[in-house]
């Protein structure tokens, strides 16, 4: 399981995420989830509607990895891809972060940070980034 650093936590809790799902074969889903919550250092889970659930629960069954992205119009500056299995109870779904990429453009996009210890990713954060979180 990945770290996420509390940066990472605050712009998914505080605005959810796109979640990207796919068959086995590849044939992509996407839906938008308004909120997040953090239940360990990398562990997302997600309250789904009844029809967000029905639209991924076939792709979850076939091929449980998904990706994550910051939701919102403010997320650029979230700029982080996270991935990992993903399971789907009822409504809620939980993904296990195990990878967490920088999207920000530039010579930093596609930098894979949860190689890093948690203390080199914060640096990376603060160098990068003014704000602490996402918008109040």
């Amino acid at each position: 399981m990945a770290t996420m650093t509390p940066r990472m936590k605050a712009w998914l809790e505080k605005f959810g995420a796109h979640i990207g799902t796919a068959t086995k074969q590849g044939y992509p889903t996407t839906i938008v989830v308004e909120q997040a919550s953090i239940t360990g250092d990398g562990v997302v889970a997600f309250n789904l509607t009844p029809a967000q659930a029905n639209q991924i629960k076939d792709n979850i069954a076939q091929n449980p990895y998904v990706a994550l992205a910051p939701h919102a119009i403010a997320s650029i500056r979230a700029a982080y891809q996270f991935k990992g299995p993903a399971a789907l109870s009822g409504n809620t779904l939980q993904v296990t972060v195990k990878e967490i990429y920088c999207t920000k453009p530039g010579p930093e996009a596609a930098l894979r940070l949860d190689v890093l210890p948690l203390e080199h990713i914060v640096k990376f954060e603060e160098s990068r980034w003014r704000d602490s979180g996402p918008p109040k």
